[in-house]
């Protein structure tokens, strides 16, 4: 299994800020809300992300004049930026609308930002920064319904890049993954994105969990908007960059390549390399099947 390079250098931020304790209320809750419905499902489209939403640190949305310069930058120099007096932005290409940017007075209410964002390794600080929020952009990909997920993510995620330009924006909240990344990140993350250089850790939930003995595990949420199943490791002997670096990576490959892992398959970096995936129940829902790749103790 090969995967083209991505930005783990963001990796390196106080990666050892997660649960030491497992699975404690605010994951159960975030579990809560992740539709269940699989790979099982006939329609691969039918969990797709169209939205996700940008948080602001101001209430007022500012000055979106840079809303064009930054779709030009973007998607291309044939896209463009309407800008209403509604604080609503349609970027458009010809007579085509990609998307709209709403932009919403108000933070999203509860603490379901907050929660998405707690334990991220890519931010360390995410709950109390993403908690500081006033504001929020709804991020709508307009043409999402004839796309493929892929297609569709990338869409949303460009859309949010410019979100994040012009509206000074200072995180990214992708809902159906359970995740809030800052903006650093997700811009890093998303520089080049493509079908080729997927930014799967800022469409996932990549929670690190303790094991026994010193050993970690981790659990993803979202796979469900490509029509595939979720990645488990219940315990290694992985450093924590290491074992994201390695999710991150099989989730990129299990995007891109579809659900071709089948019960009793194998997976590795290397011809050498052989771990065991099975088709078992998830640690935190067990009524979930999800891959759960089994090291060697």
């Amino acid at each position: 299994m090969s995967v083209d390079d991505m930005k783990y250098h963001c990796l390196l931020v106080a990666i050892l800020a997660f649960s030491p304790t497992g699975c404690d209320q605010s994951d159960t809750a975030i579990v809560a809300k992740v539709d269940m419905a699989v790979s099982d499902s006939s329609d691969q489209t039918e969990h797709a992300t169209r939205h996700c939403f940008v948080l602001c640190r101001e209430i007022e949305p500012g000055d979106q004049s840079r809303a064009a310069d930054s779709v030009r930058r973007v998607f291309g120099p044939q896209y463009s930026a309407e800008i209403s007096d509604d604080d609503i932005v349609t970027v458009t290409r010809g007579d085509d609308t990609v998307g709209f940017l709403a932009h919403v007075p108000a933070p999203i209410p509860g603490d379901e930002v907050a929660d998405c964002a707690d334990g991220n390794v890519l931010w360390p600080n995410g709950r109390d920064e993403a908690a500081k929020h006033r504001s929020h952009v709804i991020v709508t990909n307009f043409g999402g319904e004839g796309q493929s997920p892929i297609e569709s993510a990338i869409v949303v995620s460009q859309l949010a890049l410019v979100a994040l330009d012009a509206f000074d924006g200072i995180g990214v909240y992708w809902g159906n993954g359970s995740v809030c990344n800052s903006r650093e990140v997700f811009e890093s993350f998303c520089d080049d994105i493509s079908e080729e250089h997927l930014p799967a850790p800022m469409w996932l939930r990549i929670q690190l969990v303790r094991a026994a003995n010193d050993e970690l595990g981790v659990y993803t949420l979202g796979m469900s908007q490509f029509g595939l199943m979720d990645i488990e490791v219940d315990r290694c002997a992985m450093s924590p960059r290491e074992l994201v670096e390695f999710v991150s990576n099989l989730a990129h490959y299990l995007i891109q390549s579809g659900p071709v892992i089948a019960d009793g398959n194998t997976v590795g970096g290397s011809e050498e390399e052989r771990i065991l995936v099975r088709h078992h129940p998830s640690m935190i829902e067990p009524d979930r099947q999800v891959y759960k790749v089994v090291f060697e103790r």
